[in-house]
């Protein structure tokens, strides 16, 4: 008897659908001007407004007596800070944002930096110079005065004002700061403006008497010293400099790589000579991973097969991995290189390498003074352009394993900005002149989450937040989980923490923080090991529970365990090093697209978001969300990441876009293109299938180039390039219908109102944060059959407000990717999608 046909092998190349990409024009819709006002009485408002502003800025001193320090540049004044309005109680809103145009630039009134408070209001900092008091009063009283049948001016500006209040000086410092402290220690000053004011303000520290680092920290509206300082002297510096300093942050002083070991290794040396044996090595063309880690054991013959380099971003650290019991960055690169070894030890076949591994030792061993300034972003930055130089034209990924909780995670830091700009080829010396960013070197950054430390079980298994730097937007954050569930032990027991295939107790993400400011976090996960508890409840990892990988100390403990997000992002790295070897034509942003693509939930997890109905479990959106900033989109599969199957088609396209141009008054910013789709649906396929229940995922990927100023942590808008949104056509809707809607959505950063019954996961309005969006849709293959049209459009960047950069008519680029899925069904919707692209490859060549 015939075997059945297996239509989910996956034999098939992923399709491209780059020939049914139209490039159209923005056209601003026509929408109603009318609003609800917020303020009974607008004259009482302006008053209110007038009398806080004239307390908070305080009398202007004699000359005799002001004792603020002249920075040239910088106009003498005061700052103040400005509260929202709260929210309705019933009303949905996330926070009553401080307005976009609450600034005057022309008069150098400009916001220093802005928060989201626990109450739903946001507060900002406000510069206002001497000479400008009178014209802020001005405008407020002119907001206050009847306009008649005018619109009532500048009532964008001050409407949500609710408080202004004198901004003491520790309102700059991010954090509990002591400072009655005498202890030096290194800062980050954020400098609002280019390297010349940055510059100017460091001569004038130093004439204050403070250690000013030569390094800086390039963004596009802010420029980061490395101060050494007491909290007091730094704070009396920044009271006398009103203006200049947009915050001040505690510079990273440690990072918590996870390195205590205790206990001992597990290998022995005859399993490692074997393995060693049977492993060929990958082509000298071969995709590298660079790990930024503690070094590597060069010498390890696990290792040697595949090591292409190994450096360190201070010559005199050396190479090798200093990290204490066993070390850390051997068995990062290990796993990197081979996945966890316990599969292979076991096995008996030839391990063919498809990619190679770096090292670059990013942390100085024991003994060595810490880096100056301890700016991981400024040594992250040093250490990938110096791979770089020591090996140029490959191709690579970069893995960073390690992390700290110096800073919250619900805002961009230095560290996880200084990645973002790695990731989009920002960095300085990156892009040329006039070469548009589209053309600048991608890179795909692999980030963990950082890790839970052990401890009661009863405060392990609660998710806590990231740790810096994995809110990177750019960066593919790794998280963890397990399919380690080893059997309870004799006394004294101890028994797993988790079930196989939840999330690894190791593991952090992101359900704790804004959603409309902060990406899903993280967005896979990968094996991470498990914990084990005592019958005290106090947990911890274990050897059972671990992943095996190569050890540094080659002679005494060739192989040694290897647990937590470190584990997982090592996994994450060999996955991109198959996947790049494979499709080695693709962007990095694609590679990262199709990673999340191919993930899929364990059968636990996914019991949370789907039952036994053709649609997703009832529930708010909202609440999807928090699961999937736990979970992430799931476990990626290396196969279906590189090859489609005949009922499950993924298709592809990788373009560039111009998001932005001048508009008609030569001097702002418009909306430009918008890329439409007319996709090779499988339509037959799908109403073939009628009733049966089919996926569909869309994952648009793509590179920001961050501007770390004070306002992005409230302005996600201020802190991309540009954004990116994707809108799919409804069933039944016309293409005339669709394209209105997608022009109605751009200009809100969001989605027209729903009409329609909706079967995604998270919907459009869920999207705010990150470079990275994906949802699934679930439903009837007769439903998917008329989603056969998509829109790509641009939503507000810094290129586009930020008038000064000159970015208007940059360029950026992006991936998206599209799979339809009929797990377990007889249908070749692959052929189908295939066959119509090749009629319209065949229809463009006859022109």
């Amino acid at each position: 008897m015939a075997e059945p046909e297996d239509y989910g092998a996956r034999d098939r190349p992923h399709v491209s659908i780059d020939t049914f990409r139209e490039v159209t024009q923005y056209s601003f819709p026509k929408r109603s001007q009318e609003r609800k006002p917020l303020r009974s009485d607008y004259a009482k408002h302006s008053r209110a407004l007038l009398d806080q502003l004239s307390r908070a800025l305080g009398s202007l001193p004699a000359p005799a007596d002001d004792l603020r320090l002249q920075v040239a540049g910088l106009k003498p004044g005061t700052v103040v800070e400005l509260s929202t309005l709260p929210p309705a109680e019933a009303s949905r809103s996330k926070a009553a944002k401080v307005p976009a145009t609450l600034e005057f630039p022309a008069q150098d009134i400009v916001v220093l930096r802005t928060d989201r408070k626990d109450d739903r209001t946001e507060s900002a900092l406000l510069f206002v110079p001497d000479e400008a008091r009178g014209y802020l009063r001005d405008r407020i009283a002119e907001y206050g005065r009847d306009p008649g049948n005018a619109p009532r001016p500048d009532v964008d500006r001050f409407e949500v004002v609710e408080t202004i209040t004198a901004a003491p000086t520790q309102s700059l410092f991010v954090g509990a700061v002591d400072f009655g402290a005498q202890e030096l220690v290194w800062w980050e000053i954020w400098i609002l403006g280019g390297p010349g004011r940055a510059e100017r303000v460091a001569v004038v520290a130093r004439g204050a008497n403070l250690d000013v680092h030569a390094d800086r920290l390039l963004f596009p509206d802010m420029t980061v010293l490395f101060v050494h300082a007491a909290a007091g002297a730094l704070g009396a510096f920044a009271e006398h400099v009103p203006g200049a300093i947009s915050e001040v942050r505690r510079a990273t002083g440690t990072i918590e790589a996870f390195l205590d070991r205790g206990g001992s290794g597990v290998g022995q040396h005859d399993w490692v000579a074997e393995l060693a044996e049977r492993v060929v090595a990958a082509p000298d063309a071969a995709p590298v991973v660079c790990t930024l880690d503690t070094g590597v054991a060069a010498d390890h013959p696990l290792i040697v097969p595949g090591l292409k380099g190994a450096w360190a971003y201070d010559a005199a650290w050396g190479t090798d991995d200093h990290a204490p019991d066993g070390g850390h960055g051997t068995a990062l690169a290990g796993i990197v290189l081979y996945g966890d070894l316990d599969p292979h030890m076991n096995g008996t076949t030839t391990v063919p390498l498809t990619h190679g591994v770096e090292s670059m030792k990013l942390l100085p061993p024991r003994g060595f003074p810490a880096t100056k300034p301890p700016s991981y972003g400024v040594v992250t930055q040093g250490a990938v352009a110096q791979v770089e130089i020591e090996r140029p034209g490959v191709k690579r990924a970069f893995c960073l394993a390690t992390s700290t909780t110096d800073f919250p995670p619900s805002r961009p830091s230095s560290w996880s900005g200084a990645l973002d700009q790695v990731a989009a080829g920002s960095m300085p010396g990156d892009a040329a002149d006039g070469v548009p960013a589209s053309d600048a070197p991608k890179r795909l950054v692999l980030v963990a989450t950082g890790n839970v430390s052990g401890g009661l079980k009863v405060d392990v298994v609660q998710l806590q937040p990231l740790e810096d730097p994995s809110q990177s937007w750019n960066a593919l954050t790794i998280g963890g989980f397990t399919r380690k569930e080893p059997a309870p032990t004799p006394p004294p027991a101890l028994e797993p923490v988790v079930p196989a295939n939840h999330r690894s107790p190791f593991s952090r993400g992101s359900q704790s923080l804004p959603d409309d400011l902060t990406p899903i976090k993280p967005e896979v996960l990968f094996e991470a090991g498990n914990m084990m508890s005592d019958e005290t409840g106090f947990c911890g990892w274990h050897q059972a529970a671990s992943l095996l990988a190569p050890g540094s100390a080659v002679a005494v403990e060739p192989l040694v365990p290897f647990w937590a997000t470190s584990a997982a992002a090592g996994l994450a790295g060999n996955f991109v090093g198959q996947l790049q070897a494979a499709l080695p034509e693709l962007w990095p942003e694609t590679h990262r697209a199709l990673t999340v693509d191919s993930a899929a939930w364990p059968q636990p997890i996914r019991k949370q978001l789907i039952g036994r109905g053709a649609h997703w479990k009832t529930g708010s959106k909202a609440k999807k969300q928090q699961i999937l900033r736990e979970m992430g989109y799931g476990v990626p599969d290396v196969g279906r990441a590189i090859l489609s199957a005949r009922n499950e088609a993924t298709m592809v396209a990788q373009a560039e876009i111009q998001p932005f141009a001048v508009g008609a008054d030569g001097r702002t910013g418009v909306y430009n293109e918008m890329h439409f789709y007319d996709l090779p649906w499988p339509k037959a396929a799908l109403e073939q299938l009628e009733n049966e229940i089919v996926m569909m995922k869309v994952t648009l990927s793509y590179f920001i180039e961050p501007n770390l100023t004070g306002r992005a942590a409230t302005r996600p808008d201020t802190y991309r390039s540009f954004g990116l949104r994707f809108a799919m056509k409804k069933r039944g809707e016309t293409a005339v219908a669709f394209r209105a809607r997608v022009n109605a959505a751009q200009e809100s950063d969001g989605s027209a109102a729903e009409t329609e019954t909706d079967y995604w996961l998270l919907g459009p309005k869920a999207v705010q944060a990150g470079s990275l969006h994906c949802d699934l849709w679930r439903g009837y293959a007769i439903d998917l059959a008329g989603h056969d049209s998509i829109a790509i459009y641009p939503v507000g960047g810094w290129w586009k407000s930020h008038i000064g950069q000159r970015r208007m008519e940059d360029r950026g680029r992006y991936a998206l990717v599209i799979s339809i899925s009929a797990a377990g069904q007889a249908v070749d919707l692959h052929a189908e999608v295939a066959n119509l692209v090749q009629v319209k490859e065949v229809e463009a060549l006859i022109g």
